[in-house]
């Protein structure tokens, strides 16, 4: 079975909510986190909804498993090779630091480790495969996550 990133991100929201009100494990007590989780739930969902946008702009698959049809490296994908996921893990975060309880931060970073080991995992080899050496010269460019580099190493 085959679970498209979006929909395995609102099963973490769900998932984060119930442990929020049956399983909270521990509060954490600080007034801050719900803001601060709240404007990284804005930006995340910002950040994956402009690099959804600039897949669709170019008419490129957004699909996980779907064949890459086009290769990316403007804009956001400049300086984070994935965004949508990027923007998906920093909402998690922010949907664990709103409920404010260990069990909600937990949750998210099993989020984020799917994420990495899974889609992008996945993603990766597809894109090394469709792209070769075009694909390995933007990874030596550009981070998974975050960051510009300078060149090859």
């Amino acid at each position: 079975m085959r679970i498209n990133p979006p929909t395995l991100f609102w099963i973490l929201i769900s998932a984060v909510l119930a442990a929020d009100l049956f399983l909270p494990v521990a509060r954490l007590d600080e007034p801050w986190l719900p803001w601060c989780g709240a404007a990284l739930v804005i930006l995340g969902i910002g950040i994956s909804a402009a690099g959804k946008n600039r897949f669709q702009r170019v008419r490129t698959n957004v699909f996980t498993f779907e064949e890459p049809v086009e290769m990316v490296t403007d804009g956001l994908y400049g300086v984070s090779r994935n965004p949508m996921y990027l923007g998906l893990v920093l909402a998690g975060l922010g949907a664990a630091l709103v409920s404010a309880t260990l069990s909600g931060l937990i949750l998210s970073a099993l989020f984020a480790a799917i994420v990495r080991f899974w889609y992008i995992a996945h993603e990766e080899r597809a894109m090394r495969g469709k792209f070769g050496e075009r694909y390995d010269d933007y990874c030596q460019q550009v981070g998974r996550w975050l960051g510009r580099r300078g060149g090859k190493s």
